[in-house]
């Protein structure tokens, strides 16, 4: 009998960084080597030591010895190192070489050989890697002076007298010859498929050439592969480890591991394949049977968000092919970044950035620089990649106002996102609010960037949604020692949008819902069926008299005046138009010699009233005092709403809304007035959309 070939492999082991800022490191076996600020790896940072690190691989066991020789922290999948300090990693971990930047991986990389120094087949790997050098080619003296196509055919001619010798057939690769004969007669799309399914260890050959030169080598091959590795594959068609063949992986030697583990990994990247396009087509099948639906269900996106019903979402019609490359777009005041990997999703996990996922180094409230952060909570990492791994898409919505006032670069605050995102290990797209306007928080700017055009298409499900952030609006001493929350803006952007909102130690530490409080003046809660002027007001009087308007910035008042009283022949008087009240005192003594007067000022203060009220005497008419009774808060949320519709509007800063809301002197009938009236504020809207926005939390506090 023929001597079976036993297949011996050697790997390689490379360090890989993970932002492709340099060339993969090699990492001879048993050879320690130092890593850290050197030309190699184009790390310039003064923190990172000429040796941060050492690492010692050991490719026998697939693992590396990584020991930190810097005096900054290392870290690996997060984890601190610590200075002199060793730890063990594999191909799953990622290394930070300073702890948060600088992420690598650890990859092996293998090549297989027979036991007389023949290789047995080209490989996938091969064929896709034309370039790789055999470390073992020094073996074959008479192999290296021939050039690549007399090796190929130095290979077919020992396979056919293999063949012939052996005299026998695997049953499998005569039907597999059968079939190759079938995809030269222009069946191959159907037995592509086939072949995959029966022998997932032969690979779809390039061309119809390379079938048929290597048609013959192997037919023979399934004779010449271990007993183990041939068993699994006739069984299922794929190598796939169970916990029990990895607690027996130690009985098999170490050349055979290592060629078991090289065909395994192969075998499982084109299993996921097979199964990708099973699951395109099945969802093309589901799609063509599920009943038709009307234009209007289609169209209504509103709809399909608060019903959550998943078969009017695309997104289980359409399978989303996963982001290439990571990339930063920008809008006016809003930059998006969506990293490699993202894939859109109905189900959307938000997370607030600062105070969420993570918090300062130095412990001050706000950061030093770009790099003092670090990771808020140790389950961070787990959360997010099970929310992942359950069909979520991670989206970060931050307010970065420091860029509006000069105090943050948004190149800085790009590569601080960058390096974040990089250490939390999942794919994450993130949208940041550098000004005041429609995308800051707790306004819904950045919810429908990412519903209208940020998602792909794929409609957004309100009820498998989450969002969580700091800033919930919880009192002094929520919890023992704790500060006041800074804002509700989190918790109302959760409002606005739809979404089931969740405070960090809600969500990664499992606490109970913490108290909190609302805002005095809720937008939704305003009414429409009111009259702005009482019944039994007559505003058209007939005889010359002064309408005194008292009420906050942004009551209505100038509204008031000229659409519903001056319309009526009455005369405005403004300190906005005229500078002082000096000037609108004049104005209106001028004025109430041929006509009604309105004075449409603040008129806050009992001095400010006083002159007008007097002004009415000297001139034998009345004076009525029209008070508007919006609160300050709603006029807070009148202003702001403003700002949003018109940016031609000169922004009223929250300081003079403090000092007029603490001057305020309530009128009274002892002033003079010959009546006082209450006015309501009641809006008007052109749109039914300007309706909605109005209605939404519009201010942080």
């Amino acid at each position: 009998m023929l001597k079976a070939f036993r297949s011996m492999s050697t790997s390689r082991c490379f360090l890989v960084c993970l932002q492709k800022s340099h060339e993969d490191v090699l990492l001879p076996d048993g050879v320690p080597v130092s890593i850290g600020r050197t030309p190699v790896t184009k790390i310039t940072d003064p923190r990172c030591s000429r040796q941060q690190v050492e690492l010692t691989a050991d490719c026998a066991k697939r693992k590396v010895k990584v020991k930190q020789l810097g005096a900054n922290l290392s870290a690996v999948d997060g984890n601190p190192i610590g200075k002199d300090k060793e730890i063990v990693i594999g191909s799953r971990s990622t290394l930070f070489i300073l702890s948060g930047q600088y992420p690598h991986k650890i990859t092996f990389k293998s090549d297989s050989f027979s036991k007389e120094n023949k290789p047995k087949e080209t490989s996938e790997a091969e064929t896709s890697d034309p370039g790789k050098v055999n470390e073992k080619d020094c073996d074959r003296k008479e192999d290296s002076k021939k050039n690549k196509s007399d090796s190929k055919k130095e290979n077919k001619s020992d396979a056919e007298k293999k063949s012939t010798d052996n005299g026998v057939v695997d049953e499998r690769d005569k039907k597999l010859s059968k079939k190759r004969q079938s995809v030269d007669a222009g069946t191959e799309p159907q037995l592509k498929k086939q072949r995959t399914n029966e022998d997932s260890s032969h690979s779809v050959k390039k061309s119809k050439k390379e079938d048929r030169e290597k048609k013959k080598a192997d037919s023979n091959g399934d004779e010449h592969r271990p007993k183990k590795q041939k068993s699994d594959m006739e069984s299922s068609g794929s190598v796939k480890k169970s916990k029990k063949e990895d607690n027996d992986e130690t009985k098999i030697d170490s050349d055979d591991e290592e060629h078991v583990q090289d065909v395994s990994d192969r075998l499982q990247q084109m299993k996921q394949s097979v199964k990708e396009k099973k699951t395109a087509h099945s969802s093309a099948s589901s799609k063509d049977s599920k009943p038709k639906t009307s234009s209007r269900s289609k169209s209504s996106d509103s709809q399909s968000s608060t019903c959550g019903d998943k078969r009017s979402d695309n997104s289980f019609l359409k399978p989303q092919t996963p982001v290439s490359e990571s990339k930063w777009s920008s809008h006016e005041h809003l930059y998006v970044y969506t990293s490699k990997g993202v894939v859109h999703q109905s189900k959307i996990a938000g997370f607030d950035i600062d105070g969420t996922i993570i918090i300062t180094k130095s412990g001050r409230t706000f950061p030093t620089d770009s790099s003092d952060w670090q990771v808020a909570y140790g389950d961070t990492f787990r959360k997010l990649k099970s929310l992942h791994a359950d069909g979520h898409k991670i989206v970060f919505f931050t307010n970065q106002l420091g860029v509006a006032k000069g105090k943050t670069k948004i190149e800085d605050l790009k590569t601080k996102i960058e390096n974040i995102i990089s250490k939390l290990q999942v794919p994450v797209q993130a949208f940041v609010a550098t000004h005041e306007g429609k995308y800051r928080k707790p306004c819904d700017g950045m919810w429908k960037k990412l519903k209208h055009e940020y998602n792909g298409g794929v409609n957004l499900d309100l009820s498998s949604s989450l969002y969580v952030g700091d800033a919930a609006g919880r009192p002094k001493d929520w919890a023992p020692k704790k500060k006041k929350d800074f804002s509700l803006s989190d918790r109302l952007f959760a409002i606005n949008v739809g979404l089931k909102f969740h405070t960090p130690e809600e969500f990664f530490l499992g606490q109970k819902e913490a108290p909190y409080t609302m805002p005095v003046f809720d937008p939704r809660k305003l009414r429409s069926d009111v009259e702005a002027v009482p019944q039994g007001c007559d505003l058209d009087s007939k005889s010359k008299e002064i309408i005194l308007l008292v009420g906050f910035p942004a009551s209505g008042k100038s509204h008031f005046a000229s659409h519903i009283l001056k319309p009526k022949g009455y005369e405005c008087v403004n300190r906005d138009t005229l500078g002082t009240w000096q000037k609108c005192v004049k104005k209106a003594k001028e004025s109430l010699v041929h006509s009604k007067v309105v004075v449409e000022n603040t008129n806050l203060t009992k001095e400010e009233r006083a002159r007008y009220v007097e002004l009415a005497k000297d001139a034998h008419v009345p004076c009525r005092c029209f008070l508007f009774t919006t609160t300050i808060e709603h006029c807070r949320h009148n202003e702001r709403f403003r700002q949003l519709i018109d940016k031609s509007h000169a922004k009223i800063n929250e300081m003079i809304f403090h000092q007029i809301k603490n001057k305020y002197q309530e009128p009274s009938m002892n002033e003079g007035f010959s009546k006082i009236v209450n006015i309501n504020f009641v809006p008007k809207f052109s749109s039914t959309s300007l309706e909605a926005q109005y209605k939404k939390f519009l201010l942080e506090k």
